[in-house]
């Protein structure tokens, strides 16, 4: 059976394992089937956006070289335009006459364009008839220029004659080629613009461009491994090529350009190139551009690599996880499981783990529930006692009373307050069986009479088998009337009892007080009240300010003793205050005591602070000593007064000593928690909570007890402690500011620098270059 048990429970374990790891698996095939759609449409975004910024680069540096070439246009023009250069078309001699000053103004008034325009390497205006060339600042002659100054490697003097005399020129750039300026080697484009009129060229303006300026134009075109560019003018003929090692014949078939511009990939000499071309509507010239697709998609393919890697790590680590993730989450379930088995004979029922569980966890609610009701049940009985503990003065502070009164779920706050004793006459006649049974029946429905009368505006409480103690409450504006309305009420309630229980009700009422506290003094005048009405068998109700003052007897109850003992060992000065001078205008006042009466009433006072003394660890001699002092002056009234007056300022000394006591442990107690914080202040992890644990104490009472103590919020104080070290180490050290920012217990930078601007007006970067500033 034992074996057949284990076995059912290892299949239970595996088949829990498998229901908590399916679901993660099917989460990452999922996961990754939503990844790979994404892959998919990621790449061919990139791949388009990768074409498309290469051909945008192709477009710009177009735009710019048109630009360049209509500033030629523009410069040439007004060269043209220029009357020197009109009125020197016609000249054949130019060393004859004044043609030689027409030389020399002409040197000097030629504007040096390369000075303004870098795309200009220089320029030259030759005649056909004199055959003079002209730049700024010099002259030559046709064999000296082509010669000495301008050698063209591929046209000589003749063919440049042959081409400024029979042909007129608009706008025409000739190819780039070698040649050879004062002795220096450049690859040249020269732009050319006839001069006169066509059908009659007079000479050529000749604007020499160096290649390497292109070059610089289209530098954002990346062209290796393979790679080409050319600018073909509108006739298909090479104007310039772009990338070096390229020969003089286009790699490819220019009849495949369709459009203006476009993309074109295709397998040349084996290998995949992609083609990026572009033509400009300004003079019809082609830009094209040709690289290894892989060039052009190497960030396409990097990407595609490393998703490929993370994918393939994303899966292994994600099936990992989901087994160990499965395999946790099946612990505890399993735990849960066994340990419920171990409690109960269910193991024949368990199919489903989950199920399982679900059903028992469900019995606990349901437990719960019943629980939860039974706890309502007894909430008539914690107000009970808590009632109790009131009318005996049993709660040291006000406080203590409100925190309870919210545990038993009323709000009392604010209001006043007056107790009632209530008698039941008509039990007098002995007990017996039937007459207990009788009794507690008509007990149970005076209180329940009580308590309908009472309505919302006070409670009922069982003092004695034939008492009840009823707590009035009152608003701050019926206090003027309460009298009426508590006589109006019990009278309500005298009749409805005589009538339905033939019973005579006896009150006894005492004083208003406004405190919790204070009800424990209505409820023993209340009781002084009763017993003065019961003793002088009346009916009705009696208050405690009708009581008659010539009563031999003190006022000194034992749960009065009780609360002003608890009052002075917590150092309440004011509460103590308050029960002595109630206990003065009681007994010195009120009533008329003897002197032997006043006597024990100022024995027992004394005797009061006998008892408190060792309690607080007080030396008593000084008790004696002052009851010494004090024993002959006891026969006057001024002596009684004046011995009266020495118990209160015993009581004020056991206060003082009882405020200085919790005054020094709160002195220990913040000292400690300063220098806790400024030997920890460096730690990032350091806050209220960490605090509160090492100083075992909760939080809420860390943080109002340091803001009562140093008149500043825990965090803040934290905060300047770290910046005040900050504002040290700005000062003499040549740490960086990250660096600092660490030291003095912040984990992030930048919250450092916003807490340190918000509290200096400047960034710490700043604050150290205004030191350096001041210093250096």
């Amino acid at each position: 059976m034992l074996i057949k048990s284990d076995a059912i429970r290892a299949k239970g374990r595996h088949r829990l394992f498998a229901r908590l790891l399916i679901p993660y698996l099917v989460f990452l095939i999922f996961a990754m089937l939503i990844g790979w759609m994404i892959y998919q449409k990621t790449i061919v975004l990139i791949e388009r956006e990768a074409t498309e910024s290469h051909m945008n680069l192709l477009e710009q540096s177009k735009d710019v070289l048109d630009r360049r070439l209509e500033e030629l246009a523009s410069i040439t023009q007004q060269l043209a335009a220029d009357t020197r250069i009109i009125q020197f078309q016609p000249v054949v001699n130019p060393f004859i006459g004044t043609n030689t000053y027409r030389i020399m103004d002409m040197n000097k008034s030629l504007y040096d364009y390369k000075l303004s325009n870098n795309f200009v390497f220089n320029y030259y205006v030759l005649f056909k008839n004199s055959e003079m060339v002209f730049t700024p600042g010099a002259s030559y002659t046709y064999e000296h220029f082509f010669k000495t100054v301008a050698n063209y490697n591929e046209i000589d003097a003749k063919k440049w004659s042959s081409l400024i005399a029979n042909q007129f020129h608009t706008r025409h750039m000739l190819p780039a080629q070698d040649v050879t300026l004062q002795g220096i080697p450049y690859s040249m484009l020269t732009y050319l613009q006839s001069i006169g009129y066509p059908g009659s060229p007079q000479g050529v303006i000749a604007v020499m461009i160096d290649q390497r300026e292109i070059q610089k134009l289209f530098q954002g075109i990346h062209i290796s491994e393979g790679g080409w560019a050319y600018i073909l003018d509108n006739e298909g003929k090479i104007i310039s090529s772009l990338s070096a090692g390229t020969g003089t014949d286009l790699p490819f078939d220019i009849k495949q350009l369709t459009g203006s511009k476009g993309v074109i990939e295709q397998e040349l000499d084996a290998k995949p190139m992609m083609v990026t071309y572009t033509k400009s509507s300004y003079n019809g010239w082609t830009y094209l551009v040709g690289q290894p697709t892989s060039v052009v998609l190497a960030k396409v393919r990097y990407i595609q690599k490393i998703i490929f890697t993370f994918a393939c790590v994303f899966l292994v680590a994600g099936i990992f996880i989901a087994y160990v993730l499965a395999y946790r989450n099946s612990r505890p379930l399993r735990k849960i499981v066994n340990m419920i088995l171990e409690k109960t004979d269910a193991l024949s029922q368990q199919r489903d783990a989950l199920g399982f569980i679900g059903e028992t966890v469900s019995g606990l609610f349901q437990n719960n529930h019943r629980l939860q009701a039974e706890i309502s049940q007894q909430v008539p009985l914690l107000r009970a006692a808590y009632f109790q503990r009131l009318l005996n003065g049993q709660f040291v502070s006000a406080r203590d009373a409100d925190v309870l009164l919210k545990h038993v779920g009323l709000d009392l706050q604010g209001m006043s307050y007056m107790v009632t004793i209530v008698h039941l006459r008509g039990f007098d006649n002995g007990y017996s069986s039937d007459l207990l049974e009788e009794l507690d029946m008509k007990r149970v429905l005076a209180k329940e009479t009580l308590r309908k009368s009472m309505d919302y505006d006070g409670f009922v409480y069982d003092i004695a088998d034939d008492q009840f103690a009823v707590l009035f409450i009152y608003k701050e504006e019926q206090v003027g009337f309460y009298k009426d309305y508590v006589e109006q009420k019990l009278k309500e309630t005298k009749e409805n009892i005589a009538d339905q229980l033939k019973l005579v009700p006896v009150y006894g009422m005492g004083g208003v007080c406004d405190s919790l506290t204070g009800i424990s003094r209505s409820y023993e005048q209340a009781r002084e009240a009763l017993n003065a009405q019961i003793w002088n068998n009346k009916e009705g109700g009696l208050w405690y300010d009708e009581l008659p003052t010539d009563m031999n007897h003190y006022y000194f109850p034992q749960d009065v003793e009780t609360r002003l003992i608890h009052l002075a060992k917590a150092g309440d000065q004011t509460e103590v205050r308050f029960v002595l001078d109630e206990l003065y205008r009681e007994n010195f006042e009120h009533r008329h005591l003897s002197i032997s009466v006043m006597k024990l009433f100022l024995f027992e006072m004394w005797g009061c602070l006998v008892k408190l003394l060792p309690q607080m660890e007080l030396d008593l001699q000084n008790v004696y000593n002052q009851m010494t002092a004090l024993h002959g002056s006891n026969d006057s009234y001024d002596g009684m007064c004046k011995n009266f007056e020495s118990i209160k300022a015993t009581f004020q000394w056991v206060c003082d000593n009882a405020n200085e006591n919790k005054k020094s442990q709160n002195v220990e107690l913040i000292e400690t928690i300063i220098s806790l914080l400024q030997n920890s202040y460096m730690d990032s992890e350091l806050c209220l909570d960490k605090v509160a644990d090492q100083m075992r104490i909760s939080k809420v009472y860390l943080s109002q007890f340091f803001k009562e103590q140093t008149g500043i919020n825990f965090s803040d104080y934290l905060e300047n402690l770290r910046m005040e070290q900050a504002k040290v180490l700005l000062h003499s050290t040549g740490q960086t500011v990250n660096e600092i920012s660490e030291h003095v217990g912040y984990s992030s930078h930048s919250t450092f620098s916003r807490a340190f601007k918000r509290l200096h007006g400047v960034s710490p970067t700043v604050y150290k270059k205004l030191i350096a500033e001041k210093h250096g």
